[in-house]
């Protein structure tokens, strides 16, 4: 097992920060789709933690030693660990990174780990990602009592006009 190190600079590799509160950190990523990968990490109900080019193992494949890092190493609600690798969809589709990403999942099926392979398709679903890419904007803003009060009266009167909601919380 090998660490890769994305903290040295290279000129040749953009690194995109996303900035976690679940982890209370950065994670660098080598790929915008890796980037986008981690919004729906952040708000996955299911994960309670997750980390970019974890621990890496070697595999066989035609008689040599290869190393490979997945993109994403995944702690769930329930302490399973699983790992992630991301891909465009016209690399999926190749027949040779299918046979090799199937010597890279029995590695780490012996391990009693799993490797999970999540398109680009997965990722970038139409409203989706846009949804979650607002959500993260605002995360690390503050509710005052007035915006408590409006989201318990909305969730409670389900059905309510601007109006409604205004008188209620006193504002006209």
């Amino acid at each position: 097992m090998y660490n890769r190190n994305l903290r040295k600079p290279s000129p040749n590799k953009n690194i995109f920060k996303f900035a976690s509160k679940k982890n209370h950190h950065i994670i660098l990523c080598e790929s915008a789709l890796e980037f986008d990968a981690c919004f729906h990490l952040e708000f996955s109900p299911s994960i309670v933690t997750f980390e970019s080019q974890p621990t890496g193992i070697e595999y066989q494949m035609n008689n040599k030693v290869h190393r490979y890092t997945p993109d994403f190493k995944v702690v769930k609600v329930s302490g399973e660990i699983e790992y992630i690798e991301v891909k465009p969809a016209k690399i999926i589709n190749s027949i040779e990174f299918r046979e090799e990403f199937i010597l890279k999942r029995n590695a780490y099926n012996n391990l009693g780990y799993k490797l999970l392979l999540i398109s680009e398709k997965q990722i970038r679903h139409s409203v989706l990602l846009a949804n979650l890419k607002i959500l993260h904007r605002y995360t690390g803003s503050m509710l005052t009592d007035i915006h408590d009060s409006a989201l318990k009266y909305i969730k409670s009167n389900n059905m309510v006009s601007i109006s409604q909601l205004s008188l209620n919380l006193g504002l006209v």
